[in-house]
This record gives structure tokens, C-alpha cells and sequence, in this order.
């Protein structure tokens, strides 16, 4: 079908088009709404676990127990009792956080592949609004913290209340067992957070193509549907227009005899042809 031939039936048809149209912005927006909403704001903030007089700063020390410790801090933080700390600090209901991080061993790389049972537990806080990473550097005594939150600046202001958060649980564990003073863990913030928006067009996404895909199947069928009733319309019309020239046809052969030599030969009394008189 070549596409004049389709635009001609698209305007003849204008309000199967209509109709089509239609259903593919019901069916976006219906894609839209059953779509979650996806953060919109992420912020990342690194934490230094260091030693009262700075192992970074003093060569005599080793930092590979501190490397070690971090890694524990970074399973630590993902507690119930450190997000009730974070989200005091940042004036947020503890219910609105969520948290993950590694899950065993050393810490683990960002691209490492989260295990069925820690991702069974991370799906129904899919909804929670602000979602916490906490990843342990390999070779540094360095927590990484990420934040997803509906905004930048809502990212930015929860990432800045971890060191807050997590300073406040060390201490108090600190003071509870009376640890001395040359025995404390140093937690350190490296600069402020970084944040900045996300790509959020997933919804986006999705609704334009829910529309076009609609909009393209419904079309094609009108097309096919339309393009077969009008082959159908001219295969009748061939035939009603053939159909008399037939008749006339039948006609003058029924009323016109054959010719002479088509004629039978006389027969003889025996049964043979009879030989003609001379």
C-alpha cells in the first residue's frame, strides 16, 4: 500500500483514527501511573575512618587495620541504629530511609552483582524515599556514601547528616564502654557532598513508547482491515462488470448452428455410412 493511498484512507476513516489516537494517550498515561517514580537526585559523600592522631598523616602507622575497619563500618551503617542517628540529624522520619552495603568479607566494588537473598530484602523498600549506599574502598580506609532522594538538594541534605549520624553512634558506643581516649576510632568527613540530578526520564521513556506502539498497531490494523474491504469492493465490481459480457457471450454461441462438414453423416440400413448417388 503505497503512502498516499494510506493518508487517503487515514482521512477518509478520520474518526477510526480519532478513536485510535485516543487510546494511545489512555494508554500512556496509564503506563505513567503504574510506573514508580524513580529518584531524581543523587549526592555522594566519603567518610574517612581514621585513628585519633591521623594514621594518613603519621608514617609509623599501618592503615591496612583501618582499611579493615571500614569495611565493618560500611556493614555497620546499614543498621537500623546508625539510619535512626542519620535521620535525626537530617530531620527526616527513620522510615523514609533505607540502606544497603556489602553484605560479607571485604568491601566490595559498585558494579559487584547484589546476592538473591540481600535483593529479596532490598525490594519492598524500592518505595522508600531516600535510599542510602554505603561502599568500603579496597585499599583505603574510605566509606563511600551515596544518596538517591525525589531531589538534588533533598540528596545533598541527607548526605551531609551521615557523618553527623554515624559520628554520633561511634561516640556513644565510645562513652558506653568507656574507650580510651588514644583507642578511639576517628571518623573523618572528606569535603562536602557532591550532588546533582539524575536521569529521570524512565517514565518518560516508557509513555512515549507506550503511545507510539499503540498508535502504530492500531493504525496498521485500520489499514489492513480497510485495505482488504476494498480489494474485496473491486474483486465484486470485476466481477459484475464480467459477468454480462459472459452472459452475451453464452448467448450467441447457444443461438448460431455449427457448419456442414460438423454435420453427422447419413446412415445406411446396415449401420454403415451411405455412399452418395452418382
Amino acid at each position: 500500500m503505497e503512502f498516499a493511498q494510506a493518508l487517503r484512507i487515514l482521512r477518509a476513516r478520520w474518526w477510526a483514527t480519532l478513536a485510535i489516537v485516543v487510546v494511545a494517550i489512555g494508554a500512556a498515561f496509564a503506563v505513567r501511573e503504574s510506573v514508580t517514580s524513580v529518584p531524581t537526585g543523587v549526592a555522594t559523600v566519603q567518610v574517612l575512618v581514621d585513628s585519633p592522631d591521623s594514621a594518613l598523616a603519621n608514617l609509623s602507622q599501618e592503615t591496612v587495620p583501618l582499611t579493615t575497619r571500614a569495611s565493618v563500618f560500611a556493614q555497620v551503617m546499614t543498621s537500623a541504629a546508625v539510619l535512626e542517628d542519620i535521620a535525626a540529624s537530617a530531620g527526616v522520619p527513620a522510615s523514609e530511609i533505607t540502606a544497603q552495603g556489602p553484605y560479607s568479607g571485604p568491601g566490595q566494588a559498585l558494579d559487584t552483582v547484589t546476592p538473591s537473598e540481600a535483593r529479596a530484602n532490598q525490594l519492598p523498600a524500592q518505595t522508600v524515599k531516600y535510599k542510602l549506599t554505603f561502599v568500603a574502598q579496597t585499599n583505603e580506609p574510605v566509606v563511600t556514601a551515596s544518596v538517591q532522594a525525589p531531589t538534588a538538594a533533598a540528596a545533598a541534605h541527607v548526605a551531609a547528616s551521615i557523618f553527623p549520624g554515624v559520628q554520633k553512634y561511634v561516640s556513644t558506643l565510645q562513652q558506653q564502654s568507656a574507650t580510651p581516649v588514644q583507642h578511639r576510632v576517628t571518623i573523618r568527613q572528606l569535603g562536602p557532598p557532591q550532588a546533582g540530578p539524575v536521569n529521570s526520564s524512565t517514565r518518560s521513556t516508557l509513555m512515549v513508547a507506550t503511545f507510539i506502539g499503540v498508535l502504530l498497531l492500531g493504525l496498521l490494523v485500520l489499514l489492513g482491515v480497510e485495505g482488504a474491504r476494498r480489494r474485496a469492493e473491486e474483486a465484486a465490481a470485476y466481477e459484475s462488470e464480467q459477468l454480462p459480457e459472459f452472459d452475451r457471450l453464452s448467448l450467441f454461441m447457444g443461438s448460431t448452428g455449427g457448419s456442414d462438414s460438423d454435420s453427422p453423416a447419413p446412415v445406411s440400413a446396415g449401420g454403415s455410412p451411405a455412399r452418395p448417388r452418382r
